[in-house]
């Protein structure tokens, strides 16, 4: 969280605007007639610059994130664009971790979380999380999830090296996880802040399709589709359905 906090001003700098790729998506989506309407949740919301996508008239948007630094941001963010979007009037903010939402069950109409859940740090920590967003979404309710993808061409030869290493190297794996990349698919992406000429370390969990399709096994997936980044298929963009 304290990593989060020191570069939510420089991130809002660089990625102030919605991200193209989603924007394609999401209303390809709206086309065929998912309108996301009632109590919807935007989950690791970090500076709300999506807000505007996903909010409607007929919709609430709840935006949670873990960083005060980004919700201070996106409090902004709504304070000045709601002379123009009206729509933003319906948005209200929590501080509160992936992990242990504080959100009762069935009570969530839909789900977004946009390049957020890659961010958990194990196994088992995921599979709470896919639960607990099962749990607390309404049935008929839609998840839509976008995260980055293992085997992209950025990282294909990072991970090949780091596979076989974890499996003949002892003293890899046991450094891997003192650093903190407890398992295959962890890595750390530098962010630089342009202001502090500072570096910090992002930690991801970059999901293969197997592991990602495994963790959505109690919903009904609608739509799984590799887009976006330099490669032109960085990410799982994915639309699932509770029923």
């Amino acid at each position: 969280m304290i990593k989060w906090n020191k570069f939510a001003e420089d991130y809002d700098r660089k990625r102030r605007k919605p991200w193209n790729e989603f924007i394609s998506f999401f209303h390809s989506i709206k086309r065929e007639d998912c309108k996301f309407k009632g109590l919807n949740l935007d989950l690791g919301c970090a500076n709300g610059r999506h807000f505007e996508v996903l909010s409607n008239e007929n919709s609430r948007i709840i935006g949670i994130d873990n960083s005060i630094e980004f919700l201070k941001i996106a409090k902004k963010r709504l304070s000045y664009n709601q002379k123009d979007i009206s729509n933003l009037h319906h948005v209200d903010l929590i501080l509160a971790d992936i992990s242990n939402l504080p959100i009762r069950r069935n009570s969530i109409d839909n789900i977004f979380s946009i390049a957020a859940l890659h961010h958990i740090k194990s196994s088992k920590e995921r599979e709470t999380t896919f639960d607990s967003l099962y749990t607390i979404l309404k049935p008929d309710g839609y998840l839509l999830i976008t995260v980055w993808r293992r085997w992209q061409k950025r990282f294909r030869k990072y991970f090949i090296k780091d596979w076989f290493k974890r499996i003949f190297l002892n003293s890899h794996k046991k450094n891997e996880k003192e650093k903190g990349l407890q398992e295959f698919g962890d890595i750390f992406v530098p962010w630089t802040i342009s202001s502090q000429d500072t570096t910090i370390n992002r930690f991801y969990h970059l999901y293969s399709s197997r592991e990602f399709q495994k963790l959505l096994e109690d919903f009904k997936i609608k739509k799984f589709e590799k887009r976006g980044g330099p490669g032109g298929k960085d990410n799982f963009f994915v639309l699932a359905k509770k029923e």
